[in-house]
Formats: structure tokens, C-alpha cells, sequence
């Protein structure tokens, strides 16, 4: 299942949707409609990553894309918490 390092990168992406899909349930104040754009793309990027072997074959490219997962992610929690500290309306 994860024979390729960009499986548990794709992984790790849907984890992170899945997580941020929760959060209007756990947290509605600190949800906004802009992450419903986040949930997509690390949807659609997870599954890519996740069930296709030959796409990103390079090693180059493989070190982008976990540099822009990793980036995304950071970004993501970095905007959650900085919410929870200011809460607006």
C-alpha cells in the first residue's frame, strides 16, 4: 500500500481534509467558507497522489510536491490557530 513515499503523502493530505471537514461540527466559530476550498484541493491532491504509482516519477518533483504539502498543511493549521485566538464574527 504505501510502496511509494508520495502514497503516505496523499495520505496524510486526505487525513488533513478529513480533519478539516470535522472542524464545523467540533468548532463552528473558527470555520470559514474559504476552507471548503482547502478541503477540495487536499482532496483531489490526496487522491492523486494516493492511487496513481507513475505520474511523479522524478525525484525533483517528488521533493516539490512534499515541500508544497508540507507548506499547505502548516498553513492550514497555523490559520486555524491564529483563529481560535482571535475569533471574529
Amino acid at each position: 500500500m504505501f510502496n511509494n513515499p508520495l502514497n503516505l503523502i496523499g495520505t496524510i493530505l486526505i487525513i488533513a481534509a478529513i480533519a478539516l471537514s470535522v472542524m464545523p461540527f467540533l468548532r463552528p466559530k473558527l470555520f470559514r467558507r474559504q476552507d471548503i476550498i482547502l478541503i477540495i484541493v487536499y482532496f483531489i491532491a490526496g487522491f492523486i497522489l494516493f492511487f496513481t504509482d507513475r505520474w511523479y516519477g522524478k525525484e525533483l518533483i517528488q521533493f516539490n510536491l512534499i515541500l508544497l504539502t508540507i507548506s499547505a498543511i502548516f498553513y492550514t493549521f497555523e490559520s486555524i490557530r491564529l483563529r481560535s485566538k482571535n475569533p471574529q464574527q
